[in-house]
């Protein structure tokens, strides 16, 4: 296989390598936008009944994805400091160990799907229909998790030695096979049957074990850490606990802040299914701005981590003003484009429901507000991640993002479930000012490099 030259972000030019590195992982996010979109499209064909039992699975695979966020984050960020160091034979130690601990979590988590998968469709009282669906949904997805948690830690790898392209490439193939899978197991072609939401769930994880081995398959001929990483597998103890505490911050952020949607969307349906559907439109809408700067965000960490485990502080500072200057210039043409736009919008999705875009229209007009602050408190996250500083993000993002509930309580009875929507906005804004307002304190220390050894 051709050799990929790497983008070395200790030398190179760092507002190019920042472009550079984000452009396939931005890419990789509109991908996925469109997946979940085309997806629910499919599904929706089957029935109202068949999407509320995907949604049970969607937030199991949520929870996946946020436990896979511990070796995905805590392995990557020390890989890439590793690196930075031009520590090959370490960056690949890291490595193995965080595939080591995501593989271990993954099952453990598979088998306490199996384990109270009924228990848990029962929780949701959907009937006997949907709950029949869901088991059947479920069944066949929580096979995959085992990818759903090793997809993202192998495209960590590769991001952390400030390789993009492969991991867009690979992950593209997978969503775009999936999208065409869809339909034909769904409602099945040629000698395929029809297999219903089984169809469904069978194209979702056949994309996700395609990008397995592909994966696989491209590391195992890729020259360097990366191949090294799948070789005489090294079981460390000191970086497992090293690994996990530096990510389980981070994963618990994600696994809270399913739970508060999940309470936030019960406080929108007491005003009817109206919000509930704005809701679930508009976010898919304002997550064109989250997941770009959630891009970019991997990038920042690793530029970040690479720099300072080579003790560059001069570059790790430059960095952070370039990296705080390109997700705040995506904060800024998100919130044009968000209010600008906010009726054509939501025409799209639901065209002639002039009640719901109107709503729709509402929510993008408050939630607009607060896209430059939360690019810039993402951006900021993946700074202070790269500096192996996950608790500060953590605490800012559990303490703010809980504070909508009682927020959202106080001024529903003002202004309705848009009570609610300016709560979201009120706490992003919040967010962000306090992550800058630490983030600089933090930068006027004395910044030392953490000991390897």
């Amino acid at each position: 296989m051709e050799k990929r030259k790497n983008i070395d972000l200790t030398k190179e030019n760092i507002g190019k390598s920042l472009i550079k590195l984000s452009i396939p992982l931005t890419l990789t996010a509109f991908v996925q936008i469109a997946y979940t979109l085309v997806d629910m499209i499919w599904i929706g064909r089957l029935g109202s009944n068949a999407v509320a039992a995907v949604g049970v699975s969607y937030f199991l695979a949520w929870i996946a994805e946020a436990l896979s966020l511990i070796a995905k984050i805590g392995g990557g960020v020390y890989a890439a400091q590793a690196y930075g160091r031009k520590d090959k034979k370490l960056t690949s130690l890291i490595l193995q160990n965080g595939y080591l601990q995501g593989s271990i979590t993954s099952i453990i988590y598979i088998i306490l799907i199996f384990t109270f998968k009924t228990y848990i469709i029962d929780f949701y009282k959907l009937g006997a229909e949907v709950s029949n669906f869901a088991n059947a949904y479920l069944s066949i997805t929580a096979l995959g998790y085992i990818f759903v948690f090793l997809n993202p830690i192998f495209s960590q790898s590769f991001y952390s030695i400030g390789e993009s392209i492969t991991p867009f490439k690979i992950n593209t193939i997978g969503l775009v096979l999936n999208i065409v899978l869809d339909p034909i197991f769904i409602f099945g072609l040629g000698p395929i049957p029809q297999l219903g939401i089984r169809g469904a769930a069978i194209a979702t994880v056949t994309g996700q074990a395609t990008v397995f081995f592909i994966f696989l398959f491209v590391m195992k001929r890729k020259v360097g850490v990366i191949k090294d990483s799948l070789e005489n597998f090294t079981l460390s103890t000191k970086w497992q606990v090293r690994i996990f505490k530096l990510g389980l911050p981070v994963a618990f952020i994600s696994g809270i802040h399913a739970l508060i949607t999940m309470i936030l969307n019960k406080l929108m349906a007491n005003f009817g299914p109206k919000p509930v559907a704005v809701y679930s439109i508009g976010s898919q809408l304002e997550s064109i701005s989250w997941k770009t700067t959630e891009g970019c965000q991997v990038v920042v960490q690793s530029l970040i981590a690479q720099n300072y485990g080579a003790g560059l502080m001069d570059r790790v500072k430059k960095g952070v003003k370039e990296s705080l200057k390109l997700v705040g210039a995506i904060g800024i043409i998100a919130t044009i484009i968000l209010f600008a736009f906010r009726n054509y919008l939501f025409e799209i999705f639901v065209p002639g429901d002039l009640e719901t875009i109107n709503l729709g229209a509402k929510y993008l007009a408050i939630l607009s507000a607060s896209q430059l602050m939360m690019a810039l408190e993402i951006g900021s996250t993946g700074i202070f991640q790269g500096l192996s500083d996950t608790r500060t993000p953590s605490a800012i993002s559990i303490i703010f993002n809980a504070a909508r509930i009682p927020i959202s309580i106080l001024l529903m009875p003002y202004f309705g479930v848009l009570g609610i929507w300016l709560s979201m906005t009120i706490t992003s804004i919040i967010k962000g000012l306090l992550s800058l307002f630490l983030l600089k304190k933090k930068m006027k220390k004395n910044l030392k490099v953490i000991d390897f050894r």
